[in-house]
């Protein structure tokens, strides 16, 4: 039974769906959904890829025609849309176009100006007029509107030397960020953000979240990052079995209180089903005989009034194991004084250097093009240093996930077949899991790559990464077109990997949950430090001191967030590899002991006539058997 959003409709309510329908050609996405949106709610707007989040915004908007229902907007509602593919379309500077659609400043600049002609003319009451103008301007926030135009602009990235450049000079992710700021300081009462982290860098997203929670806007978010939904989210509504189900409270309290109510609704389910198997036996019992059928009746009639629960939909939340990693050396790959940087190129990072230890999580961060790939081709081997050397431990086995591998798959396979060649080894069983964990499951498994989306696509080269034996995972923007769901997934198999993992990512969330250490490339340097601190996620100007020296945590006798992970992680690592080297030296014990003792037991045939020798040998073979056992029982634990 689908659950409405809401009450029924207020006065004072911005948006209002009733007995919506949504179509998209012959599939239906939405069907009799019904929505309250409040004045003030940040809802965020969740689903699995194709349920319609995209569609049911241009709805709202009036650019998709409902099949069915009515959107109603208050009267005096002002919606400002962002769609993925948003672009600024102007060739005006980044900063007139920023500020182009605050019609509110624009009002009183045009007041004041009136205002301070007719005081130049001399005209009658005109100082008073210009009086009251100013006084408007400055309770509305008029002359600081260009301290904030700048703040914007400085928060989504744009150096102060960018503002007088000319929108048309910028790349279509920059262009976003353009739109972006539009919209944020035309200040409309009604947000619809379509994945407005899209493009953006981890300092401006970090930069969104805090700026659109403290904003006061009513908005609807549509969104793939688990850290935004989580600061900025008043409300979640999932689009789920072609209705809407919505829950007070953030993203993360929303995906355990789901769990919660599937759990309630199937024990409710169960108990139910033993009170109508219990009716109906009484029924099938005693409904022929006299003495009983009015009794009979009865049950019959209570039970078909029973309003029969629906089973929660099979949805147990997917999994993904990656393999173990074969053993290795201690220290997989180290850079020393290294400079990289394309071949007739110029220099993109200098004097790196890096070691990588084995069970090291490291989330590599910083600003779009300031070299995190090129670092990452360093580790990899792919980008011979230019400098220094770079020095590669024993038994290194690299599995390395990048999002343009997935342009080249083979159209004509089917996603299945091709992580199967991708890692032939890998049994059909563990590829299906793979697949199905993110987010492919059943028939589009089988389906031609061709016809598959570009994330789609992403998802199986993630998965072919996925079924591959490595002990050095590197991960270039892996969350890119996941959901939020298929996001924790991944982050808790790579919490739960033992080998050492490098991860470009502008994913906050996933930084916070996976990383031992942190490192920062800006200025064509690298910076490591262990943990996660808050101040990881500011840009680089709020994040270092005056100095350039980078801030340290509030107070050094409190570990930072991830050490105490990582210092536990590092002592379990050492008892590891001590039980390894005694497990390899407990089976060349077992095996020189087991010889003495076939050699025993040749000794004991030959010399059987002799009692005295046999005696003596028996001896020496029992106290050799009960060593043997008790060498078996200590390689039983050190395998364990």
């Amino acid at each position: 039974m689908r659950r409405p959003l809401g009450d029924r409709v207020s006065p004072a309510g911005v948006l209002r769906l009733d007995k919506l329908g949504v179509s998209v050609g012959v599939q239906d996405l939405l069907l009799d959904a019904d929505w309250h949106l409040r004045p003030g709610a940040r809802a965020g707007l969740v689903g699995r890829n194709g349920t319609g989040k995209t569609t049911l915004l241009r709805v709202i908007m009036g650019l998709h025609e409902a099949s069915a229902g009515r959107v109603h907007l208050r009267g005096d509602a002002r919606p400002g849309y962002l769609p993925q593919q948003a672009v600024s379309g102007s060739s005006a500077t980044v900063w007139d176009e920023a500020r182009s659609q605050m019609a509110w400043l624009h009002q009183l600049e045009a007041e004041l100006a009136r205002a301070q002609e007719r005081a130049v003319r001399g005209e009658e009451g005109a100082a008073e007029r210009l009086a009251r103008v100013t006084e408007q301007m400055r309770l509305r926030g008029a002359f600081a509107a260009d301290e904030k135009v700048g703040e914007v602009l400085h928060g989504l990235g744009f150096s102060p030397a960018d503002w007088r450049r000319s929108c048309e000079t910028f790349s279509g992710g920059w262009q976003m960020r353009i739109a972006l700021a539009r919209l944020l300081l035309a200040e409309p009462n009604l947000l619809l953000l379509d994945e407005p982290t899209n493009h953006l860098d981890l300092a401006a997203r970090s930069w969104l979240a805090e700026f659109l929670a403290g904003s006061g806007a009513t908005m609807i978010v549509v969104s793939h990052d688990r850290h935004l939904l989580d600061v900025v989210c008043t409300e979640i509504v999932e689009i789920r079995d072609q209705g809407l189900e919505g829950f007070s409270g953030n993203l993360t309290a929303w995906l355990a209180e789901r769990e919660r109510r599937a759990a309630a609704l199937l024990a409710a389910k169960e108990r139910q089903d033993e009170e109508v198997a219990k009716l109906e036996r009484f029924v099938q019992r005693f409904g022929a005989k006299a003495n009983k059928a009015s009794q009979a009746k009865s049950k019959q009639k209570a039970l078909d009034r029973i309003e029969r629960i629906e089973a929660p939909r099979a949805e147990a939340r997917p999994r993904l194991r990656l393999p173990d990693p074969p053993p290795g050396a201690l220290e997989p790959v180290a850079l020393h004084a290294v400079d990289l940087g394309h071949a007739e190129g110029p220099l993109v990072l200098r004097g790196v250097e890096l070691t990588l230890a084995r069970g090291m999580r490291l989330a590599v961060l910083g600003p779009n093009g300031c070299g995190k790939s090129t670092l990452l081709g360093g580790i990899a081997g792919t980008l011979p240093p230019r400098a220094g050397r770079r020095v590669l431990g024993r038994d290194v086995r690299v599995a390395r996930y990048a999002q343009d591998l997935a342009q080249e798959l083979p159209a004509d396979q089917a996603a299945l077949d091709v992580v199967q060649a991708m890692v032939p080894l890998a049994p059909t069983p563990r590829v299906r899991a793979a697949l199905g964990a993110l987010g492919l499951v059943g028939e589009a498994q089988l389906r031609p790559v061709g016809q598959l989306s570009g994330g789609e696509k992403a998802r199986v080269v993630l998965a072919g990464f996925a079924c591959r034996p490595a002990n050095l995972l590197l991960l270039d923007e892996p969350t890119n077109h996941l959901d939020a769901v298929t996001v924790q997934v991944l982050a808790e198999a790579l919490a739960a990997y033992e080998g050492t993992v490098v991860l470009v990512t502008h994913d906050r969330w996933l930084v916070e949950q996976v990383a031992t250490h942190v490192c920062h490339v800006e200025d064509g340097r690298v910076e490591v430090h262990e943990g996660v601190r808050p101040e990881d996620f500011l840009p680089p100007d709020r994040r270092r001191g005056s100095d350039g020296a980078s801030r340290a945590p509030a107070r050094e006798d409190e570990p930072a967030e991830g050490r105490v992970d990582w210092q536990d992680r590092k002592a379990k690592q050492r008892e590891s590899d001590r039980n390894r080297k005694r497990l390899d030296k407990v089976q060349r014990e077992i095996e020189q002991a087991e010889g003495e003792l076939h050699a025993l037991d040749e000794r004991l045939v030959a010399e059987a006539a002799d009692h005295k020798v046999v005696a003596t040998l028996a001896r020496a073979r029992a106290e050799l058997v009960t060593r043997i056992e008790g060498l078996y029982l200590e390689w039983e634990g050190l395998e364990a």
